[in-house]
């Protein structure tokens, strides 16, 4: 709980190198993407180094402020860190457990579609949770700079 407080930059560190490994580990392999009636299909390699460079960035503010003796909140830098790494941990997961199968018998596949929508709802709290905890992160930037250094 220390380290989250005081060097959260280091869990954002290794969230990196843990994220570009897999992205070039699977790099021949395309992320499917469908909003709406639009798919966005991309490489697992492009789609990890984008997200490497949103969490690097994460974790240069926070290395900054604290460097520059700016104290943000811990309850919030806790809170922060830990819904940015187990929100995403979850959104890889979270998929994965899907049933793509479809039986022959209509109860079954009613089955499956209910247990694919509770996942498809589990997917869009991951999501709001990330957005929540990124905002969360902004007040704690701005807490910390006006309320000056320690």
């Amino acid at each position: 709980m220390n380290v989250i407080k005081e060097k959260p930059y280091f869990l954002f560190i290794g969230l990196i190198v843990i994220l570009l490994s897999f992205g070039f580990y699977k790099r021949m392999e395309t992320i499917d993407i469908n909003i709406h009636d639009t798919y966005f299909v991309t490489s697992w390699m492009y789609g990890m180094i984008v997200i490497s460079f949103i969490y690097g960035l994460l974790g240069l503010i926070y290395f900054t402020l604290l460097k520059l003796k700016f104290k943000p909140i811990n309850w919030m830098t806790v809170l922060h860190v830990l819904i940015s790494i187990i929100g995403l941990i979850a959104l890889f997961i979270l998929p994965k457990l899907m049933r793509e199968d479809l039986p022959v018998d209509f109860s079954a596949i009613m089955e499956n579609a209910k247990f694919n929508e509770k996942i498809a709802y589990g997917i869009g709290v991951a999501i709001l949770a990330l957005f929540g905890a990124q905002i969360l992160f902004f007040i704690n930037v701005i807490y910390a700079l006006v309320k000056g250094r320690n």
